[in-house]
This record gives structure tokens, C-alpha cells and sequence, in this order.
């Protein structure tokens, strides 16, 4: 089986690159910000957490986001656009699982649409950009 290199022509300077690139670093932001403040980490998650009861939850939750943020920044340096794309669309369950695990924790309806809601958009547009054909992308008026 040829392996298909056309992905390599993903230039690091790209929107999509860069809208990838911006979504690994805040992934990163996000786990290195639940190691320093775990309370307000989870306050901007959207848990009630404050105690040492948030200190296994945010954990997993800093590992989680420490893994996706680096695969990211991974899959754009090797200049893996579908690859990239893929990933970020099968990530979009990660903040619909999230927004429905605080709302079950009495956090709003208007907080869990604007903080992981807006995530989960955001992942849509993105990976719909990088999953669209290039042929597509090319016939655009300049």
C-alpha cells in the first residue's frame, strides 16, 4: 500500500494549521492551569469541587486534556491535516460529555452551552475545515 504524502503540502502557517495549533495550545493551558489552581479549574469547568474530593476528578481531568492537547500539536508538526481532522472530530464527544457531566452537577444550562457547548462548535468548524477536500478548498475565489 503507497503511502499518501499529500498531507505534507499542510503548511504550519495554514488557518487550519493555526486553528489547530491555537486548540492544542488551550488544551495545554487547560491541563497546566488544573495542576496550579485545581479549585478554580474546576469552578471554570463547571464542578463544585473545592476540597480534596476535586483532587482525583481534576487529575484525570489534567491528564485528559495534557494527552489531547499534545496528539494536537503532534498530528499539526507532522503536518498530518486529515489525521488532525479525524482526531479533533472524534474529540467533539469530550466537551458533549462534559457540558452534560456539570449539568448534572446544577450548573446552568447557559454555563454548560457557553464554556463546553462553544467548545464543541468550535471542534466542529475546525474539523470540518480540515477534512474538507482540497479540491474544495482550491476552487475558492480569491
Amino acid at each position: 500500500m503507497e503511502t499518501n504524502r499529500n498531507d505534507l503540502s499542510w503548511r504550519l502557517t495554514s488557518p487550519t494549521a493555526l486553528l489547530t495549533l491555537l486548540l492544542g495550545a488551550f488544551m495545554l493551558f487547560l491541563s497546566i492551569n488544573t495542576m496550579v489552581d485545581r479549585v478554580a479549574a474546576a469552578k471554570g469547568f463547571g464542578l463544585p469541587l473545592s476540597g480534596s474530593e476535586a483532587l482525583p476528578w481534576l487529575s484525570v481531568k489534567s491528564g485528559r486534556d495534557l494527552g489531547i492537547g499534545l496528539a494536537i500539536v503532534g498530528l499539526v508538526l507532522a503536518r498530518q491535516r486529515l489525521a488532525a481532522g479525524v482526531f479533533v472530530l472524534a474529540s467533539i464527544v469530550m466537551p458533549v460529555v462534559d457540558a452534560l457531566t456539570v449539568l448534572k452537577s446544577g450548573a446552568s444550562l447557559a454555563f454548560a452551552l457557553s464554556v463546553h457547548g462553544s467548545a464543541a462548535v468550535y471542534c466542529g468548524i475546525l474539523a470540518a475545515g480540515l477534512l474538507l477536500p482540497s479540491s474544495i478548498r482550491k476552487e475558492r475565489p480569491s
